[in-house]
């Protein structure tokens, strides 16, 4: 079995596009987990009720298949999101702003290089430098 550093070069651009994927998404990641959460929360909390008497809205409550795919949707997001946050506390400041303007922001290299104060090519050597980090740190998740 191969690992992601023996990664040949086309695999490992794969590998970094899902990570970008995964940056750019991450504030989606965060609100969905959330969502979820409040979710499993009321199914949680109402699981005894099947019904609001008649002439109500009906109260749908998920089946155990339904609720185990909803658990297992958050479990996932929380993974994702958890293994990001880990992975990011090892980067520098300066990798770090460079995740936050490009990725989490969606701004171009141009702004996020004006707004670090570094040259549009010094950027995309921070990018490389941070992509090797989390091609190891992220691990799985680049896979996904």
């Amino acid at each position: 079995m191969q690992t992601i550093l023996e990664s040949s070069k086309s695999e490992r651009k794969k590998l970094i596009k899902n990570i970008e994927k995964h940056l750019r998404n991450y504030s989606n990641y965060k609100i969905a987990s959330a969502n979820l959460h409040k979710q499993l929360e009321f199914i949680s909390d109402n699981k005894q009720l099947k019904q609001i008497p008649a002439g109500h809205v009906t109260l749908h409550i998920p089946d155990n298949e339904s609720l185990a795919l909803l658990q297992s949707e958050f479990c996932q997001l929380q993974i994702v999101i958890e293994t990001i946050d880990r992975s990011l506390t090892e980067l520098t400041d300066i990798e770090q702003k460079f995740i936050q303007t490009r990725y989490f922001n969606k701004w171009s290299i141009e702004k996020s290089a004006m707004h670090i104060g570094y040259s549009d090519k010094a950027l995309f050597v921070i990018r490389n430098q941070v992509m090797d980090k989390l091609l190891l740190s992220l691990g799985s998740v680049a896979l996904m």
